[in-house]
Order: C-alpha cells, then sequence, then structure tokens
C-alpha cells in the first residue's frame, strides 16, 4: 500500500525564473517593422530639415588643424556609403525584442538631441573641387547632390555607427570591435569627403556613447536579453551594403547619366 502511494505522487515542478529573467523571443515581423519604423523617421527627420536649411545661407565652420591632415580622397566612398549597414548591425545579432526596441530609443535619441543644434547652431562644410567620371566620382556626387553640407554637428554618420558597436560590444565582444573599426573608418571618410569636421565626428561618438550606456542604464536589462545571434546574420547588413552601391551605381554603370551631368544639378 505504501508502495502504491509512492508511485501515485506527482513530483513538484521546479519554479523556473521570474518573467523579467526569461527572453522575450523576437519575431521577424516585429524586427522588420522596428527597423523600417525607426528608419523612416531618422532618414525622413533628417533629410527633410538638411534640404530645409540648405535653403538658407549657413556660414559657420568648425575646422581644427586635423581637417587641414585629411586631403580629399574619393575612395572614401567606400567606408562613406557603409553606414546604413553598419547601423543595420546590432539588429543582425540582437534576439529578444526588449533589447531591440531599447536599440531604436537610441538611434531616435540621437536624432531628437541633434535637431536642436542642426536648426539652432548649424554648421556647414566648403567643399573642395571633385573631379573624375568613375564609379567612386559617381558616388561622392550623388552624396553631394543628396546631402547639402548643413546638418554637419554633431555628425549622425559617425553617431549612429558608434551607437551600432556599442551595442554590438554589449552582444558579442569581437564583433562589438569590429564594427568600432568600421565605425573610425566612416569618421575618416566623413572628412575626407569634406562631408564634415573633426568635430562633428568627434561630438557625435561621444554623443553615441551616451546615449548608449543611458537607454541601458534605465531599468536594466537581464543578461538574457544580450544574448546574441549567430554571426552569420551579419551577411543581411553585407547585403544591405552592395544593394546599396548596386541601386546608386546603377544609372551610371548603364550610362544613363556621368558624374559632370549630377555636378550640373549640384549647388
Amino acid at each position: 500500500m505504501a508502495a502504491g502511494l509512492h508511485t501515485n505522487q506527482t513530483a513538484t515542478p521546479e519554479p523556473g525564473p521570474p518573467d523579467g529573467e526569461r527572453p522575450h523571443p523576437l519575431t521577424p515581423q516585429r524586427r522588420l517593422a522596428v527597423l523600417l519604423a525607426t528608419m523612416a523617421v531618422s532618414v525622413g527627420t533628417y533629410t527633410s530639415l538638411n534640404l530645409h536649411l540648405a535653403g538658407t545661407s549657413v556660414t559657420r565652420t568648425l575646422e581644427t588643424p586635423v581637417d587641414a591632415l585629411v586631403p580629399l580622397d574619393v575612395i572614401a566612398m567606400l567606408p562613406y556609403g557603409g553606414i546604413y549597414a553598419i547601423a543595420l548591425t546590432p539588429a543582425c545579432l540582437i534576439t529578444d525584442r526588449r533589447l531591440l526596441d531599447r536599440c531604436a530609443v537610441g538611434y531616435l535619441l540621437l536624432l531628437a538631441l541633434a535637431l536642436p543644434i542642426w536648426l539652432l547652431w548649424p554648421v556647414t562644410v566648403p567643399r573642395g573641387p571633385a573631379f573624375g567620371n568613375g564609379l567612386l566620382d559617381w558616388g561622392l556626387t550623388f552624396v553631394r547632390w543628396m546631402d547639402p553640407p548643413t546638418n554637419c554637428f554633431p555628425s549622425m554618420h559617425v553617431a549612429e555607427t558608434v551607437l551600432a558597436a556599442w551595442f554590438c560590444w554589449r552582444m558579442d565582444r569581437r564583433v562589438g570591435a569590429a564594427v568600432g573599426a568600421l565605425a573610425l573608418s566612416v569618421w575618416w571618410s566623413t572628412m575626407a569627403l569634406d562631408q564634415h569636421w573633426f568635430l562633428d565626428g568627434l561630438v557625435g561618438g561621444l554623443l553615441a556613447v551616451l546615449v548608449g550606456v543611458g537607454v541601458l542604464a534605465v531599468r536594466p536589462l537581464p543578461a538574457v536579453a544580450f544574448a546574441p545571434g549567430p554571426r552569420r546574420h551579419l551577411l543581411w547588413a553585407a547585403a544591405l551594403y552592395v544593394a546599396m552601391f548596386v541601386v546608386v551605381g546603377l544609372p551610371w554603370a548603364l550610362g544613363w547619366a556621368s558624374a559632370d551631368d549630377l555636378r550640373a544639378l549640384t549647388p
């Protein structure tokens, strides 16, 4: 009888971790929605304000001796053109929806902090003459046509890539270090293409570090939220990089227009 009672007893299940300590899986649909919404707000706001300021006479400059050491170099289009691909790298690794939301808040907070500076204290960069009709010359001319030099201080190119490196570092130190090196190359490229001053990038990078620390310090996430996905998912960022160059370079490659044609349209 005692043996029978023993076999009918139900074992008490082990208590699981509290809900806050459990992973919050990220669905592909949510990842895509957050990415598209964040990019639409960031790019739309930046571009709209830039085009608005382009119609005004911005004359303030922030040249330092460092800027004189960086000559115009069209090769800089290679890292400069990777801004959106580099900014995408954290989203390729993130597996927890709470961390993706914090990442999106970080990028939007960068924009919110820079907006009043762009509006009330705009900075410009005099652009040196560019020549040539090669693919990279076409890319540089396209950038100058699309991105007038008004939203210069702080540099969102540097800020967003540094913030990407910060989030990647919190998930995967090696990937974070690699993205950090890419962010430094973007900083160089902004000066080598006469798009930004040294101080634009410096302040943008410092702002990104402050934002990155801040958005993760408020209600800290559990360690499980920082578990990275497979590194092979970074191929999505690499694919975006290639796709952007293909799309931008297609009119040049097909002979529809040359860099000189585009220069004629650039103020």
